[in-house]
């Protein structure tokens, strides 16, 4: 089973608690697949993409998703389910 974790980042770069959620994620096994969602984040998915141990990442680009609000990253995360 692949673990889904989605990517602290403020559209420019990686915060550093996405890589330390990541190797803990490692202790767990299997998968692991990194939710970048954002506007203008293309620079963050492939900074995600480098981290050690990740599978696969998820990149969604669009404007309801630069701000960082739950609710549209969340009904994105349960349409993903």
């Amino acid at each position: 089973m692949a673990i889904l974790l989605l990517a602290k980042h403020d559209n420019a770069s990686l915060n550093e608690a996405t890589s330390k959620t990541v190797t803990a994620a490692k202790q767990i096994g299997g998968d692991i697949h990194v939710l970048v969602a954002g506007h203008n984040c293309a620079v963050v998915a492939a900074e995600a993409a480098k981290l050690d141990g990740v599978a696969k990442v998820i990149h969604v680009e669009g404007e309801a998703y630069g701000h960082r609000l739950a609710e549209p990253l969340a009904a994105l995360m349960v349409s993903m389910a």
